[in-house]
Order: C-alpha cells, then structure tokens, then sequence
C-alpha cells in the first residue's frame, strides 16, 4: 500500500464516505517526517479530513456536486511543524519551554515527564516536590521517588505529569480502554426533543464564509482548529482572559486569520458580552480543562439554550470518559502516557523516551475538530438542529497508533530548502513573520488568512460581519 493510498484510506474512514477516493488526489513522497509511527499518514490524513468538511459546506452553500480535492504530503508535513518553521523578523521565536519540564528517572527504573507550559504548573510541581527551581535539584527529589505514586498524587494536585507507558500498558490501562468506545470524532445532536429548524447559509464561494466562530482556545490543538476555519473564510473572534498566562510562539503561529479580545468571564459584565456574542454565533470552540466552562454556565448544553442551532466543539486531552477524563494535558504527556514515546526511543535506541518528530497529536486534533465543525455546520443546514463535536488528543493518538508502527527514523528531516515552496511572508503586530500557508485545496483553491495574527487584546469582543 502506497503512502496516499493510505491517506485517502483513512480520510475515507473518518469521513464515513468511501466515495471520497475518487476526488481526493494526494501527491508528494510517501514519507517525509522520520518516525516510529505513520506521521505522515497522520498529517495528510488529518488536513484532508478538514478539507472534506470544508468541501461539503461548499456543496450545502452553492448546490453544487462534491468539491475535488488535493494535497500534498510535503506541504502537509510542513504545516504540521508550522511553530517550528515560523520565523519572526528573520529569527525563530524565543523558545517557551521551561527548563524544569522534560523527562526524569525514577527510583523504580522509570520515567516520568513534568510538563510546566505556564508558570503556576512549574510552581504548584516545585512546591509539591519541595524542590529548588532548578532542574539538578528536581531530578534528585524525583529519583528517589517511584513512578506511578508521583504520578498519582501530581495528577490529583491538578498538575501537569506522565508516567512513561508501554503500548501495552496503556491499552491495558483504564483510560486507554475507555478511548476504544469512543469514535475519533464524535459529532451529536445538542437538541433531540426540540430540534431547531434547517439554517441554510447564503450561497458563496468560501466554505465557511460569514461563519462566526468564538475561539475560546489557548496553546495548540484548539487555536489550530480556528486557525483551520478562519482559512476557509469564518470569522473567527479569539477570546481570552488578561488574566491567564500565554505561550508566545502559538500565540503567533495559530493566531492567522482571527481577532483577540480579552473577556473576564468571572466579571459580569464580561459574562454578559459573551452571551451577546453567542446570541448570534454559529460555532463556539472551547478547549479548557473538562467542566471549566459549565461551571461559568457556558457549557454546551447552556450554549445550545441561549443559541439555537450553535455548533459546540469540545477539544481536550483525554476525552468525555474514563478516570483521566477530567485531566489537564498536552500533547508531550499523552505521547509520553500512551507508549508512544516509549515506542520510539526503543526503536531508536534512545536512553530516555522519544517524543515524536512534530506536536502531530495536537496538530491532528485541531484539524479533526475543523472538520467536525465543518460537518456539523452542514448537518445544521440542512437537518437542523445544535450539535456537539468532541475530539481528544489521546484519542488521535490511538489513531495514531492504530496505524502500526512503519519505521522511518533514518529518514532525512526536512530542510530549508524543503519548506520553503510553502512559506509566505505578512508584517505584524509582532513583526515581519515568515510562515507556513495552509495546504490542501478545495474545488482547485487553497485555503487562506485575510490577516496575520493580532496582539493579545487587540480588538473589540464584536462581530464584524452581519449575521447570515
């Protein structure tokens, strides 16, 4: 089986529509990113996926028959390193990483990962440890400690840790068996006794032009799935906190095509606002830590009540079942918990665990969730009806693993000269950047940004478009 033939295998499978073969052309070589894992088939699979969704709105919009698609796997490859490839006045961006995160040995002969991607992570995990803020130090505490134990009690402190899995104990794990009942991406109805009428949008040559999205997203997985609609022509209203800590590369890398407003949603005129804004958007997509956003009363059923016919999009790391359900997480400690990394290093002889060659779960998630929206916008126009979407990055990695292992660890990386057909560049509020454009194509266009990304709190929490 040929590389594209198994991307187009795989979009057929998560699309539910094995006709899609005929239209979708995939070109490029058939590996590109060096892995233990089909990360290229993830990457190809992942955007085409999204341009399906983008497709049959297009479809639902002009009347027109199924939309012919294109992609390639050398441009995929590089939109899924998109914040590595970024530059900013000629210079890669500062790296966010914290020195104390990374993997630690343990007393037992493991490995445990602390993530600390915003400073009250590092603190709660340094004040838990009753360890110096340097990374010497840590390690010391934690190499007297046993794996699964500090796990456990990180975990239950709210804090950001992995212990190192095989495969087989995640798929022996509870919550590894608990993503097996879940589909990839689950879209359902948000309204089954009172469903809302059919809500057609005006005809147009953009997907999801007119569309309105609140993007209430921060880090990767859900910016990219906004990122990925305001492409395909949605106005997309980023909503943030001044409050809440940020990382500045996917700030800039995910924020292409959209506004940042800042709302408190603890002040009640802020609350306020954003019911306004919900009152007459089409998609809200949320990605905070499970029931973060109910307890504000913006969950998704609430949403669905104030905004009949909203489309509700749900990203989180380890899904809607299961004892980890309502962790925090990020794409290194899913990788690191389900046997990924683990995976990795063994096959290339790797001392400690070996993440894999992109954040491609996140990437991957943020384009399921574009093409679920885009799905369940088209259901919406012509079934009617509010409908959910849910995606996790722990269930793309099941995806991921699902594949089988294909090893191309002694493959070359991608060179400049290797992205640099992709690149384009747009002056900004942060500088002269330097990025990798969208890929794929829908009915022979490529998907785009009408504007590079905005300062945090830069715009005002409105609309700019009349409502549809």
């Amino acid at each position: 089986m040929t590389q594209a033939t198994g991307i187009v295998e795989q979009v057929a499978s998560v699309v539910g529509e094995p006709a899609v073969a005929d239209r979708l052309a995939v070109s490029g070589p058939p590996d590109v990113l060096p892995s233990l894992f089909q990360v290229t088939t993830l990457a190809g699979a992942s955007i085409a996926a999204a341009a399906v969704g983008a497709g049959r709105l297009l479809s639902a919009r002009t009347g027109q028959g199924a939309a012919d698609l294109a992609l390639d796997t050398r441009h995929a490859a590089a939109v899924f390193r998109s914040e590595r490839h970024l530059r900013v006045d000629g210079r890669p961006p500062a790296d966010p990483g914290d020195p104390i995160s990374g993997y630690y040995p343990t007393a037992d002969g493991r490995w445990i990962q602390l993530h600390c991607g915003f400073p009250h992570h590092r603190n709660g995990l340094l004040d838990l440890l009753g360890a110096p803020n340097d990374r010497a130090g840590v390690a010391r505490v934690i190499h007297r400690l046993d794996a699964a134990p500090l796990e456990t009690e990180l975990q239950a402190m709210g804090l950001c840790a992995s212990m190192a899995r095989s495969e087989h104990e995640w798929s022996a794990h509870r919550q590894g068996r608990a993503l097996a009942e879940l589909p990839l991406v689950e879209i359902t109805r948000l309204d089954d006794t009172s469903p809302w009428p059919p809500r057609p949008l005006r005809p147009h040559d953009g997907p999801a032009a007119g569309v309105r999205v609140l993007d209430l997203t921060r880090v990767v997985a859900g910016p990219i799935a906004g990122r990925t609609l305001a492409g395909y022509g949605a106005d997309v209203l980023r909503v943030g906190a001044a409050h809440l800590p940020e990382l500045p590369t996917p700030l800039v890398d995910t924020g292409f095509g959209k506004r940042n407003a800042f709302l408190n949603l603890r002040v009640a005129a802020d609350a306020r606002r954003l019911r306004e804004l919900i009152a007459t958007a089409d998609v809200v997509l949320q990605a905070y830590r499970p029931s973060a956003l109910d307890r504000l009363g913006f969950g998704p059923d609430a949403v669905a009540r104030l905004r009949p016919g909203i489309v509700y999009a749900t990203v989180s790391a380890y899904g809607r079942r299961g004892p980890w359900s309502g962790l925090r997480g990020f794409d290194s400690l899913v990788q690191t918990a389900s046997g990924i990394a683990l995976a990795g290093a063994r096959a290339a002889g790797s001392p400690e665990p070996l993440p894999l060659p992109a954040q491609a779960l996140d990437h991957a998630t943020g384009y399921l969730a574009a093409y679920g929206v885009l799905d369940a916008l088209t259901r919406r126009a012509t079934e009617g009806g509010s409908w959910h979407v849910r995606v996790s990055l722990a269930r793309t990695g099941r995806w991921l693993q699902e594949l089988g292992h294909h090893d191309t660890l002694g493959h070359p990386d991608l060179a400049a000269d290797d992205v640099a057909p992709y690149r384009e560049t747009a002056a900004s509020g942060f500088g002269l950047l330097s990025y990798i454009r969208p890929a794929g194509t829908v009915a022979g266009v490529a998907p785009r940004w009408n504007s590079p990304p905005a300062r945090l709190g830069t715009s005002d929490p409105v609309w700019l478009n009349p409502a549809h």
